[in-house]
């Protein structure tokens, strides 16, 4: 059953942001596993859509999961303008309101930590790697987590409680992630932020006034071409996924070819994708970084990931899955 503070907390969450979501459920890593288990719907999720997982969401919360939410799967595609800073301190958020950056939605995720839910636009859509310097900046301005800056972030779903062992109570239980603000407010200051933003990406690109930074060589693949920025991202993301993997193969948990370079590329495309980078930036960034393959190489390669991706979140749901 769910609590009636916690329908009403989700409510005015999904309210306040007024745009589809996805919800997950990420369960803590067993004993063998580094990472725990992520379990994401993969669909956009209107207000009819999100009270019928509240059920689900609190029995998964009650069995040590987190609950999460994000922009849903078409914001890979339009982005509505919404983005969020996470681990922020009382200071921090109050600077935001009053540099115009007002937030749709405030939430403390545990005692003097926030996050916070901004708005640029009022309506309509925004190219996917404005919105990723736009969030890196507000990030660096205001001391949030510098890994924390995707443009489909999720954040914590207030209502809920963080089930962090470090947060447990002498009692047992844990804190609840508490909302602290819903007015669904449009940043008064996001369109001169944009404005910026667009300027530096004019810039780099050789557009416009001021230092023009190298612009990748394939970036003609994009209908919108990345920047180094955005390679540097990919760069990161197959690092990570590097490292986890290695670990894994020495632990004896995956097989030794599992960290292959094409399996670390496709791992590493799996994530971009979740994280919603566009298949041709993909196609690019493989195409640079790999040019001693095979042409469509690039190409089958997020063709697959992106298999991948849909039969996850086509998997039935349950805590058991990894």
């Amino acid at each position: 059953m769910v609590h009636p503070a916690t329908r009403r907390a989700v409510l005015q969450t999904r309210t306040a942001l007024d745009t589809l979501l996805d919800i997950g459920f990420i369960f803590p890593p067993r004993e063998t596993e580094v990472r725990g288990r992520g379990i994401w719907t993969g669909r956009n999720l209107g207000p009819a859509d999100v009270a019928k997982l509240l059920s689900r969401a609190a029995a998964a919360n009650a069995r040590g999961a987190a609950i999460f939410i994000r922009l849903g799967p078409s914001a890979r595609d339009g982005h509505p303008g919404i983005v969020m800073l996470d681990d922020l301190n009382a200071e921090a958020v109050a600077r935001v309101a009053s540099d115009g950056l007002q937030p749709a939605l405030t939430v403390e995720t545990s005692p003097g930590n926030f996050q916070v839910w901004i708005k640029l636009i009022t309506a309509g859509e925004l190219p996917y790697p404005v919105v990723r310097v736009a969030v890196k900046r507000l990030a660096e301005l205001y001391g949030g987590d510098p890994r924390a800056v995707s443009p489909m972030q999720p954040g914590r779903l207030p209502g809920f409680t963080n089930r962090k062992p470090k947060y447990r109570k002498a009692n047992g239980s844990f804190p609840f992630v508490r909302l602290v603000d819903a007015s669904g407010r449009v940043a008064s200051a996001g369109e001169d932020l944009l404005t910026e933003v667009k300027a530096h990406l004019a810039a780099q690109r050789g557009r416009g006034p001021g230092f023009a930074r190298e612009t990748p060589p394939v970036a003609a693949v994009s209908g919108c071409p990345p920047t180094t920025d955005d390679f540097d991202v990919l760069d990161g993301i197959r690092h990570v996924q590097e490292a986890r993997i290695r670990a894994e193969v020495q632990r004896g948990t995956r097989p030794l070819e599992a960290s292959s370079p094409s399996e670390l590329d496709f791992a590493a495309v799996v994530v971009a994708l979740e994280e919603g980078v566009s298949g041709s930036t993909l196609e690019a960034w493989l195409t640079a970084r790999r040019p001693e393959k095979a042409a469509g190489y690039a190409a089958l390669t997020i063709q697959n990931a992106d298999r991948h991706v849909r039969a996850l979140a086509s998997t039935p749901q349950s805590p058991g899955r990894p």
